[in-house]
């Protein structure tokens, strides 16, 4: 069963692969794989590794970028099939289980592009895997192998801690306890920490950037999140229609027949409490629901079998799941043309969604990177030879600069610098500069640095998000202030 689920997951995914065109984050990750490093301003490393590995392999293809997102997908729906069977639960529980996180709108949209959260779930429900055999067994020799799973996580993004505290309150919150006294969890923990040491030290030598970076994000995007839009947001990422099946693994794990697992149930809940309380992004539970699925899955099989005539619910159970995810697939996966997604999103939330972008944003994020790197290339096209070596390509966003680098090989176009996250890093060449070519700006931003700004591009964009366009492209000259001034006084932590 579960490696049946893990191909359905497969086949969903990968005739829309290569729709719709990239996205802006994955743009940046293939840049910052073309800069291999052990940190980046705002991320943990794997990601840009993977990213690097699939131009290597693949070159421009978005179906080789996507493809180890998909496959992700899949090893956790397995891994849910898995842990699920772990758990006692039969045939009937495991399709339960791995249905309930198929349908999940989360899933479906990590599965079809590079991020991070796309491996998130994939190292979580490993890690609970590894802690269920520790909790059947009594062997503290597991340790070490879910310290190694963790650390492989942490190098996939830093909320993986979040994973660490929530099992922490686990362990002193139930008889696994007992393992504290041994050396074995010390040492998985030291594992661990070994495998995240390289991060931990570039993060040292360059002043904490990411620490920075998630602190302003606190104080800025994340305090738009409320308290009651977290809560809700759980049923809408999570499926509504699925709700029913974590909804019954957590009482299911916090009663007398779910307490040999609890520590999932209380893992859970510890990292809820958490992020409720930080107001942090709704999307950041995400990776703590497959082991919640799958004791779900365990528990409405076990309430089947309680009662003689409840085996003509399963049917019942499985369109109940398959009805929702039928519903909100277009919310994640380009089975339809944007404009017609749209118009779905708008009939299937009856209208209530004021700024439908709120739920298609990403795919409208993969929509205009031909025609802005065709514009930039016209552009540079105007320069005279004889000038291009002092003349500097300047991105408004990681997205622009990631697709000049990326997408502009192709148009002779020489990489690009900017402000934001880890491009700052990067900084600006050597020599002197003439002339910049500024690249997706207002220009009354760019007055205000350059005394001679002339806007030669404008192009209205079609499909992208309506904050996207018009996409300009200006020649300025003169800066009132250095341009080394300028990156001095603007670095993103």
């Amino acid at each position: 069963m579960p490696a049946g689920a893990a191909l359905v997951k497969l086949l969903l995914h990968l005739p829309v692969l290569h729709r719709f065109g990239f996205h802006h984050d994955e743009l940046y990750f293939i840049a910052c794989g073309d800069h291999l490093s052990f940190g980046y301003v705002d991320h943990a490393p794997l990601v840009p590794w993977i990213a690097r590995l699939a131009t290597t392999v693949f070159g421009e293809s978005l179906v080789g970028l996507r493809i180890f997102a998909t496959l992700a997908g899949a090893l956790t729906i397995f891994l849910i099939g898995m842990l699920a069977s772990r758990m006692g639960g039969g045939r009937f529980a495991q399709l339960l289980a791995c249905l309930a996180w198929l349908v999940a709108p989360v899933s479906l949209r990590t599965g079809n592009m590079l991020a991070i959260p796309s491996f998130e779930p994939l190292f979580w429900v490993a890690c609970a895997w590894v802690l269920v055999r520790i909790a059947d067994e009594g062997s503290p020799r597991l340790w070490p192998w879910l310290g190694l799973i963790a650390g492989g996580g942490l190098l996939n993004k830093h909320s993986m801690l979040f994973f660490g505290f929530g099992l922490a309150v686990g362990l002193l919150a139930t008889p696994l306890r007992r393992h504290l006294r041994t050396p074995w969890p010390w040492m998985g923990a030291g594992v661990a920490l070994l495998l995240f040491l390289p991060n931990i030290v570039w993060q040292v030598q360059h002043g904490w950037p990411t620490a920075s970076f998630l602190r302003s994000l606190n104080e800025t995007v994340m305090a738009g999140v409320s308290k009651l839009q977290f809560v809700g947001g759980q049923l809408l990422y999570m499926n509504p229609f699925a709700a029913f099946v974590w909804i019954w693994g957590l009482v299911f794990l916090f009663s007398k027949a779910g307490k040999p697992y609890r520590v999932l149930g209380i893992i859970w809940l510890s990292v809820f409490l958490l992020l409720l309380a930080t107001d942090s992004k709704i999307y950041y539970l995400s990776p703590a629901y497959p082991p919640i699925v799958a004791a779900g899955g365990v528990a409405i099989e076990r309430w089947i079998a309680a009662v003689r005539g409840r085996e003509r619910l399963k049917p019942a159970f499985v369109a109940l799941l398959l009805f929702g995810g039928i519903l909100f697939s277009p919310l994640s996966l380009p089975y339809l043309s944007i404009q017609k997604t749209d118009r779905f999103v708008d009939r299937v939330t009856f209208g209530a969604m004021g700024n439908i972008y709120e739920l298609t944003g990403d795919l409208h994020g993969m929509f205009g990177w031909p025609e802005r790197i065709e514009t930039v290339a016209a552009v540079w096209e105007q320069v005279p030879a004889a000038e291009r070596s002092r003349t500097l390509l300047f991105a408004a966003g990681y997205g622009n600069a990631g697709a000049i680098d990326f997408l502009g090989r192709e148009h002779g176009l020489p990489r690009a610098v900017s402000l934001d996250k880890t491009y700052w890093m990067w900084g600006l060449p050597e020599g002197p500069i003439d002339t910049v070519i500024a690249v997706g700006f207002p220009a009354e931003t760019l007055k205000r640095i350059w005394e001679e700004v002339e806007v030669v591009r404008s192009v209205e964009l079609q499909d992208v998000n309506p904050w996207s366009t018009p996409f300009q492209v200006a020649i300025c000259r003169k800066p009132r202030v250095p341009l080394h001034d300028l990156w001095a006084r603007n670095r993103p932590w």
